[in-house]
């Protein structure tokens, strides 16, 4: 294959949905399929995708591009590409990162484009994932992510996070606001925070009137879910409810963010 026989995607965040959550789902190449243009017009496919910084990408498979049919969508027509994953390359698929200066906002590169300026800069040992669970110290799980994990129903998460009550904290990063909540149920943390990831409010009223009974995806996406606090499962509904009190406090998580008493 040479660069002027491919086509490279550069998967990055389009307003609503992020390329990498929907690679790290195991739905990248469904996803990559549906087209609102004409952008594979080539015989390969190099899919990247943006993972942290803007110039930072993960390769994401090589494909073969067999055309596509029209379909009509909701709003526009779309394209539905026949994309072949050439395993020949899938030893490299959720290892290889590479970085690139490109910043513009064009998605879909004749290949010549940009093979000059891109640079192998880091090869994992391990595909990329979402990985075992971090210690309750290090948390700060996306709200994207903790879907993942509740839907892949990872096992050292599920483990961790049901083996404890506690207090957690969800950060609002679109409006910089705090909301302090417990978890005192007998599935502990991991109980109440699949709640959140089938609900993105977890039944709570103030919640529920910030992102409403369906949230969109792009509101949802700006929450974080960390843990202040771990107690025991035998810890009381009171205990609980007093470290929970505290925390508010603290944070003026009342006054100043989402929680409403």
């Amino acid at each position: 294959m040479t660069a002027t026989k491919a086509k490279v995607h550069l998967g990055r965040y389009n307003g609503n949905e992020r390329p990498i959550d929907e690679f790290l789902a195991g739905r990248w190449d469904e996803w990559q399929r549906w087209q609102t243009g004409r952008n594979f017009e080539r015989e390969f496919v190099v899919s990247l995708v943006q993972d942290g910084l803007p110039t930072r990408w993960l390769f994401a498979g090589l494909f073969r591009s067999h055309g596509a049919v029209e379909e009509q969508g909701e709003y526009r027509a779309l394209h539905y590409y026949n994309l072949e994953r050439l395993p020949s390359a899938d030893e490299w698929v959720g290892r290889l990162y590479l970085t690139s200066p490109y910043k513009s906002r064009w998605s879909y590169l004749r290949g010549e484009t940009i093979a000059h300026n891109m640079v192998v800069s880091e090869l994992l040992p391990e595909r990329r994932s979402i990985g075992q669970f971090p210690g309750y110290k290090h948390l700060a799980l996306p709200k994207t992510h903790l879907d993942l994990v509740v839907r892949q129903n990872l096992e050292s998460w599920r483990a961790a996070l049901s083996s404890v009550k506690g207090i957690y904290l969800i950060t609002d990063t679109a409006k910089g606001k705090l909301y302090v909540g417990k978890a005192d149920g007998s599935e502990g943390i991991w109980g109440r925070w699949c709640a959140y990831a089938n609900t993105g409010h977890g039944g709570n009223k103030a919640l529920r009137q910030e992102f409403g009974l369906d949230g969109s995806e792009e509101r949802l996406a700006a929450l974080r879910f960390s843990i202040l606090e771990v107690a025991d499962l035998h810890a009381t509904k009171q205990e609980v409810l007093d470290r929970e009190t505290h925390w508010k406090a603290v944070l003026l998580s009342k006054q100043h963010g989402h929680n409403r008493n």
